[in-house]
C-alpha cells in the first residue's frame, strides 16, 4: 500500500518525469531492455477538486499506462465521479495538473475538449442515451459523431455486432424509456466500446443490472484493458481484475494480485475482438488479467516483470513465461482483421453522407418532433411577416403615388368643353404656347382619354355603365415651375373652349396633402410593426426557451460523446430554416391574398386601394417575405441553439 503522505513523494517523481506507474510503484525512464518506457495515457499530478468551500480530494497524484485497467474505489461521495469527470474534461481541477493522452485538460479548458471525449468514451451511472433514438440508432449516432467518414454500412455493421455481444440484438429497435434499467446500462457500455476509444472511463458500470449481465459487462472491459485500452472503472468495492486501485478520498493506491480468469474456452474469440480489433497497445500482465483463450500457463516473473507468452495458432494454449524475462508482450498468430483504408474519395464520400444524416436528417426529425413547441414561434412568425408584407405592399402604392403627383404637380389638364370647335381649341393651345410660362402643350383626345382610364381600377368599369364615352378630350399643360400652374389655371379660366363646370384638374392642395397622408401611414405603420416585433419577439422568445429546455439534455450528452461545433449546429439551422420557410409560405399566400382582396374591392368600388402595385411588385413582395421568414427562422435557431447550449 502507498499512502498519499509517505509515498507521495515518489509519485510525485513520477509525474514530474512523465512516466507511467506500474504495480504502484514509479517506474524507471527506461525499462529493463534499455528501450525509453512510453507515455502514461492518464497522468494525474497533485490535483485537488473543491466546489466552493466543500474540499472534495486534495494532492491526488496518478498514473496510468495504456492497456492498463485500475479500479477507483471509495465510499458515496469520496470524488469517484469528479475524478472522471476531470479526466473528461467535464470540470476543471481547483489545483494540479491533468493529462490525458497527451492533452493537458487542466489548461485546455474547452479548446479541444471534442477532439479529446473522441478519444475517451465515457459509461455513465445514469446511462445517458438519446430518447429520440433506439438502441441501435444510440450507438450508430456515437460512431457517426466519432468518425464521420466511415461509410455508414460499417458504422451499422459494428453497431449490431456491439449490441449482440450483450444479448441486445433483438432490442435494437427499443427505445430507452422502452429498455429496462440493466439493459439500459449494457446499451450505454455498448456505445461506449464500439466507439474503439483509446481511454474507457467507466463509472459504476454494473449498477443496475443482473449477476448474470454484470459478468459480460465485466467480461467486456477486462477484454478492452487485453487490447489496449486503457480502462478506469469507478466502483465502490473492488471488482474487476485490477492491477491497482486508487482508494479516494485519500488517494492511496492499493494493489492488486488476483489470480487470472479465461474468458473464453476452446479457442473462442473474445467478445471484446467481435466489437472492434486491438489497438495495438495490448499488455499481457499490467493489469493481472488473464485474457488468453483456453488453459494459461503463463506465471508471473520472480522480479515483477510479465514473462513472455506466445499463443499457439490455433489452440488456444499459451506458453510458458519466462521466469527471468523482461517486459511481457505476446505474439500471437491468430489477428484480427484490419480494413484497408478507405481512399480520400470514399471518406469524403462517406463523410458527406454521414453530415447529411446528422445535420439534415437531424434537423428535421427534430423539426417534426419539436413542431408543437415551435408553433407559437411559427405563428408568431407568420403574422410578423404578413403585417410587414402588406406594410410594404401600401408602402409601395403610396410612393408610386406620391412619384407620380410629383411628376405631374407641373402638368395641369385642361379639360374641353363637349361643344368645343376644333378653331377654338386651335386658338387656346397658341395662347398657352405663347405664354412664357408654359413648356408644352398636348392635345388628348377622348378616346386615348378612355384608353387611359381603362389601365386604372374602377375607371375602366366606369366606361361601360354609359353608351357613350364619359371622358371628355383635353389639353395637357405642362408648367415651367410648379409655382407657375395656378397661374395657367388663370390663364385658360372663362374661355369658350374650355369647360365651365370642371375646368382643371389642378388642385393647390394635392401634393401637401399627399405628402401629410404618407407620413401619417408610414408613422402608424412603423409604430404597428415595432409593437407586433415586440409582442412576436416575446412569444417566439418563450417557444424558443420550451424548446431549448426540451433539447438541453440532448444537446449536453451530443457534446459529452464529442460531437463537433457544426454537428451541434447544424440540426437547429435546420430546424430554423423549415420553421422560417414554413412561416415565410404562410405569410407569402396570405400577403398575394391580400393584394388580390385589394384588387377586387378596387373593382367593385371603382377606387384604386394599391395603385401602382401589380402582379409583378406583389410577387417580389412574397418573394422578399419567404427570405425574411428563411432569416428570422435561422436568426430564432441560433438564439435557441445558444440557449440550449448554456
Amino acid at each position: 500500500m502507498v499512502s498519499n503522505g509517505a509515498g507521495a513523494t515518489k509519485l510525485d517523481r513520477v509525474a514530474a518525469a512523465d512516466k507511467p506507474a506500474t504495480n504502484g510503484s514509479a517506474a524507471p525512464s527506461h525499462a529493463s531492455n534499455g528501450t525509453v518506457a512510453p507515455r502514461p495515457s492518464i497522468q494525474i499530478a497533485h490535483v485537488s477538486k473543491s466546489f466552493g468551500r466543500t474540499a472534495v480530494f486534495a494532492d491526488i497524484n496518478f498514473t496510468v499506462a495504456a492497456g492498463e485497467l485500475v479500479e477507483i474505489t471509495g465510499p458515496s461521495g469520496a470524488g469517484k465521479t469528479t475524478l472522471l469527470r476531470l479526466i473528461h474534461g467535464q470540470l476543471r481541477p481547483s489545483k494540479g495538473e491533468v493529462w490525458v493522452e497527451g492533452r493537458g485538460l487542466h489548461r485546455w479548458w474547452r479548446r479541444g475538449l471534442g477532439r479529446i471525449r473522441r478519444d475517451v468514451a465515457f459509461v455513465y451511472q445514469e446511462h445517458r442515451l438519446l430518447p429520440r433514438l433506439n438502441a441501435l440508432e444510440n450507438i450508430v449516432f456515437a460512431l457517426m459523431l466519432v468518425d464521420p467518414s466511415e461509410p455508414y454500412g460499417r458504422i451499422r455493421k459494428r453497431a449490431l455486432e456491439a449490441l449482440e455481444a450483450f444479448g441486445l440484438g433483438r432490442r435494437r429497435k427499443a427505445y430507452p424509456g422502452q429498455l429496462s434499467a440493466g439493459e439500459r446500462q449494457r446499451v450505454a457500455v455498448a456505445r461506449a466500446l464500439a466507439s474503439r476509444p483509446r481511454v474507457l472511463l467507466a463509472d459504476e458500470p454494473l449498477a443496475a443490472i443482473d449477476e448474470q449481465n454484470a459478468k459480460v459487462v465485466k467480461r467486456l472491459l477486462e477484454e478492452a484493458a487485453a487490447s489496449g485500452t486503457t480502462v478506469i472503472v469507478a466502483t465502490h468495492e473492488p471488482t474487476f481484475q485490477a492491477g491497482r486501485v486508487l482508494r479516494l478520498p485519500a488517494g492511496e493506491v492499493l494493489m492488486h494480485r488476483r489470480a487470472r480468469v479465461a474468458v473464453a474456452n476452446g479457442g473462442a474469440q473474445p467478445l471484446w475482438r467481435r466489437i472492434l480489433p486491438t489497438n495495438g497497445n495490448g499488455h499481457d500482465g499490467n493489469n493481472g488479467n488473464g485474457n488468453g483463450n483456453g488453459a494459461d500457463s503463463g506465471h508471473n516473473g520472480r522480479n515483477g516483470h510479465n514473462g513472455h507468452r506466445t499463443q499457439a495458432a490455433g489452440n488456444g494454449h499459451a506458453g510458458l513465461a519466462a521466469r527471468n524475462g523482461g517486459n511481457g508482450h505476446r505474439t500471437g498468430a491468430r489477428r484480427p482483421k484490419v480494413r484497408a483504408k478507405l481512399p480520400i474519395w470514399g471518406r469524403m464520400a462517406a463523410l458527406t453522407a454521414n453530415s447529411f444524416r446528422l445535420v439534415v436528417l437531424g434537423g428535421l426529425r427534430s423539426w417534426r418532433r419539436d413542431l408543437r413547441l415551435t408553433t407559437p414561434a411559427l405563428g408568431s412568425m407568420a403574422l410578423l411577416l404578413v403585417l410587414a408584407g402588406v406594410l410594404a405592399m401600401v408602402g409601395l402604392a403610396v410612393a408610386n403615388v406620391a412619384a407620380y403627383e410629383a411628376s405631374q404637380a407641373s402638368v395641369v389638364r385642361v379639360y374641353l368643353a363637349s361643344d368645343a370647335t376644333t378653331d377654338g381649341v386651335d386658338a387656346l393651345k397658341a395662347r398657352l404656347l405663347a405664354d412664357s410660362r408654359v413648356a408644352s402643350v398636348t392635345y388628348v383626345s377622348a378616346e386615348e382619354a378612355a384608353k387611359e382610364a381603362s389601365s386604372r381600377p374602377g375607371l375602366d368599369s366606369l366606361g361601360s355603365l354609359s353608351t357613350t364615352n364619359p371622358f371628355p378630350a383635353s389639353l395637357d399643360v405642362s408648367a415651367r415651375s410648379v409655382n407657375q400652374a395656378s397661374a395657367i389655371v388663370d390663364l385658360v379660366t372663362g374661355d369658350p373652349a374650355v369647360d365651365p363646370t370642371y375646368p382643371t384638374s389642378y388642385d393647390p392642395d394635392t401634393y401637401s396633402r399627399l405628402r401629410r397622408i404618407a407620413l401619417i401611414i408610414g408613422g402608424i405603420g412603423g409604430a404597428l410593426l415595432l409593437v407586433f416585433v415586440v409582442v412576436a419577439y416575446a412569444v417566439s422568445a418563450n417557444s424558443i426557451r420550451g424548446v431549448a429546455a426540451a433539447r438541453k439534455d440532448e444537446i449536453m450528452i451530443t457534446r459529452l460523446l464529442g460531437a463537433r461545433g457544426w454537428m451541434l449546429r447544424g440540426p437547429f439551422m435546420v430546424e430554423g430554416l423549415m420553421t422560417g420557410a414554413l412561416a415565410g409560405a404562410l405569410a407569402g399566400a396570405l400577403v398575394g391574398g391580400a393584394w388580390l382582396l385589394a384588387s377586387r374591392f378596387a373593382t367593385a368600388t371603382y377606387a384604386q386601394i394599391l395603385p401602382g402595385v401589380g402582379l409583378t411588385s406583389t410577387r417580389y413582395v412574397v418573394a422578399a417575405v419567404i427570405v425574411a421568414g428563411l432569416l428570422l427562422g435561422v436568426l430564432t435557431a441560433t438564439f435557441g441553439f445558444r440557449r440550449s447550449r448554456a
